[in-house]
């Protein structure tokens, strides 16, 4: 499309480009026009650059609409590279139309803030990889849940291994190539063990901080709850009378804060069972100190009960 076809498109309906970002100002006093400015012309030259046919009136409209929500929501506040991949991972992908573009827009910025910033070009450059791999939006869809889960999302994790199945079998195929991810690395928090394990093998040590001003969550010293947990359920961390959902597994960790409980967890005192994680724990941490633990042959998770972190310890397969 002719680039100057969005713009008299635009200008033709100024009234309704200004009222929209009027509306905007009025209800979120952050708006930058300034930010509006700046992006107008990248925004909507890269996205119609792909299109080989000139897009509709309504549609033109209705990306405006959308840059001015992205503005309003910061998308553009992130460093200037990742939103100039963004728009290039919109542009790389065939299937993505006039009938889908907004819809592509919003879900791939949605996936995309729920990143963290250090991950995110490389999540990026991950779907640009799949470009002629991928035939259709809901694809297209799996893949970012996938690449999102590998970007450190851990709850994305059961979406992301039920979605896999669906796909056709030379895009499994080149996602296992290309990122090592398949069926059993989804199945599974962290690597599958093939024998017990051994002091030679490679251990990673994480740290989840929980002190509120080193950008944790828990006010008071954190206790793993007593709950009775399901296979695919995350596990429950309380803190004095919140709740959170801890999500756990080898590429990253998130806590989802739940409904406050009536009465606090109990302290208890508890000790790790197998002679091995013993051995490994007691390298960093006084055994003597551990409040509660979840405890499996893949990993050991601890808290202290004089500290606001949670410790992790698990099996790498390198």
């Amino acid at each position: 499309m002719k680039p100057s076809v969005w713009k008299n498109v635009l200008l033709k309906n100024r009234e309704v480009c200004n009222q929209l970002v009027l509306t905007e100002e009025k209800t979120n006093p952050n708006f930058s026009e300034d930010l509006l400015s700046e992006n107008l012309v990248p925004f909507f030259e890269t996205l119609s650059l792909s299109k080989e046919k000139e897009i509709a009136e309504e549609t033109l409209l209705s990306l405006f609409q959308t840059l001015v929500t992205l503005v309003s929501k910061n998308f553009f506040k992130q460093n200037p590279e990742i939103t100039n991949l963004f728009l290039e991972t919109l542009h790389l992908f065939d299937f993505v139309s006039e009938e889908n573009l907004t819809e592509c827009i919003s879900y791939l910025a949605n996936v995309l803030v729920k990143v963290e910033e250090p991950k995110k070009e490389l999540f990026l450059k991950r779907i640009q990889s799949f470009s002629k791999s991928t035939s259709t939006v809901e694809e297209w869809k799996i893949l970012l849940t996938i690449f999102a889960w590998a970007s450190g999302k851990p709850e994305y994790r059961e979406e992301a291994k039920t979605k896999f199945e669906i796909l056709p079998l030379p895009l499994k195929e080149k996602i296992q190539s290309i990122v090592g991810i398949g069926e059993e690395t989804l199945s599974y928090p962290f690597p599958k063990r093939k024998g017990p394990p051994k002091e030679t093998d490679p251990i990673h040590f994480r740290v989840i901080p929980g002190y509120t001003l080193f950008g944790g969550q828990f006010r008071e010293i954190p206790l793993f709850g007593s709950q009775q947990k399901g296979e695919s359920d995350p596990w429950v961390v309380t803190s004095g009378l919140s709740q959170f959902s801890l999500y756990l597994d080898q590429f990253g960790t998130n806590l989802i804060s739940k409904e406050k409980i009536s009465v606090p967890e109990k302290q208890t005192t508890a000790a790790i069972q197998s002679s091995f994680w013993k051995l490994i724990v007691g390298k960093k941490l006084d055994l003597k100190q551990i409040a509660t633990v979840i405890e499996s042959e893949a990993f050991v998770l601890c808290t202290l009960q004089n500290s606001y972190n949670l410790y992790l310890f698990y099996l790498g397969s390198t």
